[in-house]
C-alpha cells in the first residue's frame, strides 16, 4: 500500500509540473525573463489563460476557483502581494488541470506536495505541484543566481536569500524550503532551518541602518549594477537601497534628480570611503529611498560631470518598476493596463 501511495503521488508531481512546463514554454517565459529579469507573471497568465480574475477581501480563504459557467479566480486582498501570487498560482492550476470548484483557505500554505506523508486531495495536490513548479522553477533561480553572482555557498545567509525571494516574488519562508526542492537542492535541510531561524524584519533592520519606516510592512531591496536593466515588482510601502561605484574623485556624480520626477523620495543618502582612494579612485554612493505611490514606470540615473551634461555620461543604471501590489479590490492591475491600452 505504501509503494501504491507513492507511486500515486509521483504521477500527481508530474501531471501538474508538466503543465507548468507547457505555460512557460508557451509564453516563452525563461528567455524574457533571462532578459529582462524579474518574475513569473501570475496574474498576467491567467488572463493570457482567459480565465477570469477578480480581488475580494475574502473573509476565511485566500482564494476561490469557479469552474462553470467560465473559469474564474477570485484571490483576498487581505494578504500580501506574495501570498496572493501563490494563490493565484495555485488557482490557475486548477484550471489548466480541468478540475472542479475549488475553496482554498490558509491550510494551502500550510502544506507541501512534495511530502509523502501529507495525504490530502488529489486534486488539490495536483494544483499544488503546478503552482511550486509554475511560479518557482528550477530556472528561476538559476537566472537570478546567474545575474547576481551568487553561488550556493551564499545561500546560508540570510540576506541573500532574502533578496532573492522579492526577484523570484514568493515569501521568505517559501524561498528557503524551494532552495531544497527536487530541482533546485542547492541546500539541505540544517540549513533551512537556521535561515528560518531569521525572521525578515531582522533583515529589513541590518540593511536599513539607522533609518526606520513608518512601519515594518514593506520589502526592502538591495540594488546594485547586477540589477542594471531590470523588473522590480513590488509594493508602495518597498524601499530601495542603491548601492552604486561613483568615480567622484575624478569628478563624476550620479545624478538623482530624476527620483524627484517619478515620485520617488530620498530618505537616507551616504558614501563609503574605498581602500584605494588615490587619484580616479572610486566611493560607494548608497541611497535609500521610497515611492510616494502605487505606480509603475522607468527609472534611469547616469553618472556624469555636473559641469559636462553635454556630454555622455560615464555609466548610467536603469530599471522598469512595478510598485502597484499588493492587489487590491476588483480587476488586477495587469487587466487594467491592458484595457487602458486597448
Amino acid at each position: 500500500m505504501r509503494n501504491r501511495q507513492m507511486v500515486n503521488v509521483r504521477e500527481i508531481l508530474l501531471k501538474g509540473r508538466h503543465e507548468a512546463v507547457r505555460l512557460h514554454q508557451k509564453f516563452d517565459m525563461c528567455s524574457r525573463i533571462q532578459t529582462e529579469g524579474g518574475r513569473i507573471d501570475v496574474f498576467d497568465t491567467l488572463i493570457r489563460c482567459h480565465v477570469a480574475l477578480l480581488f475580494k477581501p475574502l473573509d476565511g480563504l485566500l482564494g476561490a476557483y469557479i469552474d462553470a459557467p467560465e473559469p474564474g479566480v477570485l484571490i483576498t486582498t487581505k494578504r500580501p502581494l506574495s501570498v496572493q501570487r501563490f494563490t493565484g498560482a495555485h488557482e490557475l492550476g486548477h484550471a489548466r488541470l480541468g478540475h472542479g470548484m475549488s475553496l482554498d483557505d490558509s491550510l494551502m500554505l500550510q502544506r507541501s506536495p512534495f511530502d509523502q506523508a501529507n495525504r490530502y486531495e488529489r486534486e488539490e495536490r495536483e494544483a499544488d505541484a503546478f503552482a511550486v513548479e509554475f511560479m518557482l522553477p528550477p530556472w528561476l533561480f538559476a537566472t537570478h543566481f546567474e545575474r547576481q553572482a551568487w553561488g550556493p555557498q551564499m545561500m546560508v545567509d540570510p540576506t541573500v536569500v532574502y533578496q532573492l525571494s522579492l526577484r523570484i516574488g514568493a515569501s521568505y519562508e517559501a524561498t528557503c524550503r524551494s532552495l531544497m526542492r527536487p530541482g533546485v537542492e542547492v541546500i539541505g535541510l540544517s540549513e533551512v532551518t537556521g535561515l528560518l531561524r531569521t525572521r525578515p524584519q531582522d533583515i529589513k533592520k541590518t540593511l536599513l541602518g539607522n533609518y526606520r519606516p513608518p512601519d515594518w510592512w514593506g520589502d526592502v531591496w538591495v540594488l546594485t549594477e547586477k540589477d542594471e536593466g531590470t523588473v522590480i515588482e513590488g509594493s508602495k510601502s518597498d524601499l530601495f537601497v542603491l548601492k552604486l561605484t561613483e568615480h567622484s574623485n575624478a569628478g563624476y556624480l550620479w545624478d538623482f534628480e530624476q527620483f524627484n520626477k517619478t515620485g520617488f523620495a530620498i530618505v537616507k543618502d551616504e558614501r563609503t570611503k574605498s581602500k584605494n582612494m588615490g587619484i580616479g579612485g572610486s566611493v560607494e554612493r548608497s541611497i535609500t529611498t521610497r515611492s510616494a505611490q502605487r505606480q509603475h514606470g522607468e527609472l534611469t540615473l547616469v553618472e556624469q560631470r555636473p559641469w559636462m551634461r553635454a556630454i555622455d555620461p560615464l555609466e548610467h543604471f536603469r530599471i522598469r518598476y512595478d510598485l502597484t501590489g499588493p492587489e487590491q479590490g476588483g480587476w488586477s492591475q495587469a487587466e487594467r493596463r491592458q484595457y487602458m491600452v486597448a
